[in-house]
């Protein structure tokens, strides 16, 4: 397969990989040798993930952890190291869905979404950099559409997602010359395992209401994060709707303005249950 002989051994920290893409690429980058770090807030999940990648003979390391906090992430790079003696490649996967009307939203859900989307990502490239430079490998960062375009009912989100498109692309230029690698992937609407939840206005995570469209698979979207890795690609767009909002960001922008504006029509609809 492809990879497998570039991966083996590798260390692999995956934030967020108790559940949905994290999970998907866990499995994968253990299927291809990699040494696997995984990462969660729900040590319950965290602990079902493991015993799942143990069960496919992959040397794996869980380390529980909020990327929201500072010292956490300190603590969780620190522990890697200390288990493997080094690190080859960070995958900052960990994330938050949230919506909401600017004005409707507390300056709570900022600091949540903001915290674990942007912040989280920030940190733990902080302390995993001196060892990335070492082993002259690679931070990704894992974003979504929404990082390219600010959708009305999603301010929060947006914002913490296109952040992380300002931080790739600097960190790209300043870190060339020192052989670290930076690339950022933008997923599309991919399938959850129907435990994911969103953060609502008012600061309460609710489960995530039924998409009703079509929806890449986990799986898929792994395998996309390995090649990433594996080529050392720099940018990475998923489905035919990220390629399309691409191109009318670029060439249409009337069309873009046409599309947000319907979507803000559309929102209450699409919101107006909470507990859907």
């Amino acid at each position: 397969m492809q990879g497998k002989e570039f991966f083996k051994n590798k260390v692999v920290f995956i934030t967020g990989s108790s559940r949905g893409i994290g999970k998907a690429a866990a499995l994968l980058f253990g299927e291809h040798g990699a040494r696997v770090c995984i990462n969660g807030r729900n040590t319950e999940y965290l602990e079902e993930t493991r015993r799942e990648l143990e069960a496919n003979s992959v040397t794996c390391l869980s380390v529980p952890g909020d990327v929201s906090d500072s010292e956490q992430c300190r603590t969780m790079i620190d522990a890697v190291i200390a288990e493997f003696g080094r690190l080859d490649v960070l995958i900052n996967n960990a994330g938050i869905t949230s919506h909401g009307r600017f004005g409707d939203q507390t300056i709570d859900v900022w600091k949540q979404s903001v915290g674990i989307n942007l912040m989280g990502a920030v940190y733990m490239s902080t302390y995993a950099l001196p060892y990335l430079t070492e082993s002259k490998g690679s931070i990704i960062f894992v974003s979504t559409l929404a990082g390219k375009l600010g959708l009305p009912g999603h301010s929060t989100y947006s914002a913490s997602k296109m952040g992380l498109s300002a931080l790739a692309q600097s960190m790209q230029v300043e870190l060339e010359e020192k052989g670290v690698h930076i690339g950022i992937i933008y997923v599309g609407f991919t399938e959850n395992e129907g435990r994911k939840k969103v953060l609502y206005p008012d600061g309460i995570y609710r489960k995530i209401a039924d998409r009703n469209r079509r929806e890449a698979k986990r799986e898929d979207v792994a395998g996309e994060i390995l090649r990433m890795v594996h080529k050392r690609k720099k940018r990475v767009t998923l489905s035919m709707v990220g390629k399309l909002q691409a191109a009318a960001i670029r060439f249409s922008p009337f069309i873009i303005g046409i599309v947000l504006r319907k979507a803000n029509r559309d929102y209450d609809t699409m919101y107006n249950s909470p507990d859907s």
